[in-house]
């Protein structure tokens, strides 16, 4: 039976670790990977009324990472039947929770010591998940302080 799995990311190739640690923690069984991205809506009426969820998300993804989740798709072609990333925008834990309910999700994990690097216009889901009483599990993986730069990232997320 597939599950559907919840990771927090913030568009760069270092937060598909939790997702490539998530993977290889499972039994092998099918997953339906919901990666989400939380920002604030935009607050103005033009915006609203031209805001694509889509386009949002096609302009923050780099090629690195799109990269990223390809090698991931090819490395657990089996386990993964479907990706999708969706924005989030309510920082409260009961729209979280609904969140969570219309998406089905079985299971949520959040990195444990990698914080996620948000921008201006955006914030960290994983205090509101702590906050939540919904199960979650922390994943948590080496890191390695030399790397600087996304390609660094990339390689470093295979070769471990």
């Amino acid at each position: 039976m597939s599950k559907t799995i919840l990771i927090p990311i913030d568009f760069r190739v270092a937060s598909l670790n939790t997702l490539k640690y998530a993977l290889e923690r499972s039994s092998g069984s099918p997953h339906r990977v919901v990666l989400i991205y939380a920002e604030y809506l935009e607050d103005s009426i033009s915006e609203l009324l031209f805001y694509r969820p889509e386009s949002k998300i096609a302009s923050k993804i780099t090629p690195e990472f799109r990269n990223a989740l390809e090698v991931l798709r090819n490395r657990f072609e089996y386990q993964i039947t479907d990706l999708s990333i969706k924005l989030f925008h309510n920082r409260s834990r009961r729209g979280l929770r609904r969140f969570i309910e219309n998406q089905q999700i079985d299971e949520i994990y959040i990195p444990q010591t990698y914080r996620l690097k948000m921008p201006k216009k955006a914030f960290d889901l994983v205090s509101i998940i702590r906050q939540t009483f919904i199960d979650y599990q922390e994943v948590d993986w080496p890191q390695d302080n030399t790397v600087a730069s996304e390609k660094d990232h990339l390689e470093f997320l295979f070769n471990r």
